[in-house]
């Protein structure tokens, strides 16, 4: 059974890339900008942002340049400041990570990193440490980007290799339900996805995260909680410029 679970995902995942491959199509594209409302510790804390940025060369291939952004307000700041910036690249095709520099600010919490993952040579260079590999790598906040791709069925669940502060993590993916939820932006109709590992948090000293894709043609991420350093944001979708 599990065989044959993991034979559908792949199925489901290759049938899906070449579908966007042939119509040349995806769900976003360079100058998406959404922002958030964000909520930490259910206390209103400020805004993020998902944005593509641009499409760049790495490593001789061109990538996707998305990145995550959240920042707390001046009244928040005073309780418990968050400047978080993570930029990815992601490959053009089938969107694992290529490369990824990260500036964390939460708090007294200070990291900041700048990952190269060089598949030809099976290596990812973080800073200044070389780290064996295997096969491709997708980073968590890739995976904002990354599930927009895929056909989002209910009961399904996916396996992956996440990279993330130096370590690489085998997940799975499930898509648990359909939900209709009301944000900033309006109402949606959404399907709920969970990365989780079982028994462990998928991100290395934050946690876990929950996504609620719109159930359309775009699947942009209506909501977001994400467990960070000391406790939990939630996103909320306030605007959208496609």
């Amino acid at each position: 059974m599990k065989l044959l679970n993991k034979i559908y995902s792949l199925i489901i995942i290759v049938g899906f890339f070449y579908h966007y491959t042939l119509a040349e199509k995806l769900p976003f594209s360079v100058g998406e900008r959404l922002e958030y409302s964000a909520k930490f510790n259910f206390i209103p804390a400020g805004k993020a942002f998902l944005t593509v940025v641009s499409i760049d060369t790495v490593n001789n291939f061109p990538a996707y340049h998305v990145r995550y952004e959240a920042r707390t307000g001046p009244i928040a700041d005073k309780i418990y400041k968050i400047r978080d910036n993570v930029n990815s690249w992601l490959d053009e095709k089938e969107f694992f990570t290529h490369q990824q520099t990260k500036n964390i600010r939460e708090g007294k919490y200070r990291f900041t990193s700048h990952s190269q993952i060089m598949y030809d040579h099976s290596i990812a260079i973080v800073n200044k440490d070389t780290i064996p590999i295997q096969g491709r790598l997708y980073d968590p906040y890739s995976l904002f980007y990354y599930f927009r791709t895929l056909e989002l069925i209910p009961k399904v669940t996916m396996n992956f290799t996440v990279f993330d502060n130096q370590s690489l993590t085998e997940f799975q993916m499930i898509i648990t339900e359909k939900e209709s939820i009301s944000v900033p932006a309006g109402r949606f109709d959404c399907m709920v996805v969970r990365p989780f590992r079982e028994g462990k948090t998928l991100l290395k000293n934050e946690g876990d995260m929950t996504i609620w894709f719109s159930n359309d043609i775009y699947k942009i991420p209506v909501q977001i909680i994400l467990k960070i350093k000391y406790g939990t944001m939630v996103m909320k979708l306030k605007t959208i410029n496609l």
